[in-house]
């Protein structure tokens, strides 16, 4: 009931709102391109203001490394000792101190969030255990066999560039404005005539919401 009363007082009222703005803009853009065709395109024309998602995403495209320089025969022993003594002592303690197993049930308790509940902590626990025997095994591979390592590394540190997976939205797509700026009248009472619509429709429904 909750989650129904807050659309009813909350999201259909800023929708109402929202669409009579539009709708009164709608008029203004209409009855502007009927009076003042040249002026108002002028204004359109100023306001299509290509923004390129290449340019700005540029300075987060540059690849840095932060890891620390390795050691002679590639070997990291600081890290390595400090993944492997971490791994270990965290896999100890989430398996042997760490219990989430649940009580009986109870009556009265939800069946469904009694499960759902001991299910969720039984996993995040494996999920960390699993998370921790992983650092162990990075960790003793940084200081036993750091060649598989850094072979492991350059397989999974592949570089995907946005700006190219991007590059096919890099062309402005304008199919109504030639339409526009060939027939400004027409398309002024259209969008004038459309919008004065939405604009009597979302204003009844205001007034009948307020009553």
């Amino acid at each position: 009931m909750a989650l129904f009363n807050f659309i009813d007082r909350v999201v259909i009222p800023a929708l109402i709102l929202v669409l009579l703005a539009g709708g009164i803009s709608g008029i203004v853009l209409g009855c502007a391109l009927v009076l003042r065709s040249a002026a108002t395109l002028r204004v359109v024309a100023q306001m299509n203001s290509w923004v390129s998602t290449r340019q700005a995403l540029k300075p987060l495209e540059m690849p840095r490394n932060v890891e620390p320089p390795p050691g002679p025969g590639g070997r990291r022993p600081l890290l390595g000792s400090f993944l492997v003594i971490g791994g270990v002592l965290a896999v100890y303690f989430l398996l042997t101190r760490l219990d989430f197993s649940r009580g009986p049930y109870v009556p009265g308790i939800s069946v469904m969030r009694w499960f759902l509940s001991g299910l969720a902590l039984d996993a995040t626990k494996w999920i960390l255990v699993a998370g921790s025997a992983f650092a162990l095994v990075i960790g003793l591979l940084m200081l036993l066999a750091p060649q598989r390592l850094a072979s492991f590394e350059l397989r999974a540190n592949h570089w995907y560039s946005s700006r190219q997976l991007m590059s096919a939205d890099e062309k402005m797509h304008m199919v109504l404005e030639p339409h526009v700026e060939a027939n400004p009248r027409a398309a002024g009472w259209t969008i004038a005539g459309a919008s004065l619509l939405v604009t009597l429709a979302m204003g009844g429904l205001l007034l009948a919401r307020l009553h």
